[in-house]
């Protein structure tokens, strides 16, 4: 049953990480109020599955786009694939990421430079693709970055810096590319999920 909260109809929203889990939940959220569906994730049997079921469900258009968000070729590939099919993008989530849980002795550089490269680095080249090729020329764009509650503070329960520290450096890279961006109509937001 949809739920008329806003009406997102014609515009061209691209979820990262949209295989599975909460990147899934945005993209029905969005379907929902009427917005065409990019699911990007790596693994193309599953972006397609949650293609045709945002089709079937919503009744959008939504496609799928497998892409690797650590490969900078892959991500300017990508966005121009998305602007081949529909002509814009309007807003770009960027849920994609990964968690190393380990106590900090433990965690090993791979295990730090893997965490950075996704969930930070991966992060900053969707943002930067999408808002080159798509929004800055259409002077609008709205960028949602996935961050969590432990880019703010640290925990006990679940050791994990390096987590922390790339979600920490999610939310300062929002900050900045709002700073950047604002002039040219794009708002860049993020998000700290908790616990679910």
């Amino acid at each position: 049953m949809k739920k008329d909260y806003f009406d997102l109809s014609g515009q061209v929203a691209v979820v990262t990480g949209c295989s599975t889990g909460l990147g899934v939940q945005m993209a029905k959220a969005l379907a929902n109020q009427g917005a065409k569906i990019v699911a990007l994730a790596r693994r193309q049997n599953m972006i397609e599955t949650v293609a045709a079921e945002l089709k079937e469900t919503y009744g959008v258009e939504a496609i799928g786009v497998p892409c690797d968000i650590t490969d900078t070729e892959a991500v300017e590939a990508a966005v121009k694939k998305i602007l081949d099919v529909f002509g814009r993008i309007d807003i770009l989530v960027n849920n994609a990421g990964t968690g190393a849980v380990a106590p900090a002795e433990d965690i090993t550089d791979e295990q730090f430079a893997n965490e950075m490269n996704i969930d930070l680095f991966g992060t900053f080249k969707v943002a930067r693709a999408v808002a080159k090729q798509a929004m800055i020329p259409a002077g609008y764009g709205r960028i949602i970055n996935i961050a969590s509650m432990y880019g703010l503070v640290g925990n006990k329960i679940a050791p994990a810096s390096p987590y922390h520290a790339a979600k920490g450096g999610v939310v300062n890279l929002t900050r900045a590319l709002a700073c950047e961006w604002g002039d040219k109509g794009i708002n860049v937001n993020t998000i700290l999920p908790g616990v679910f």
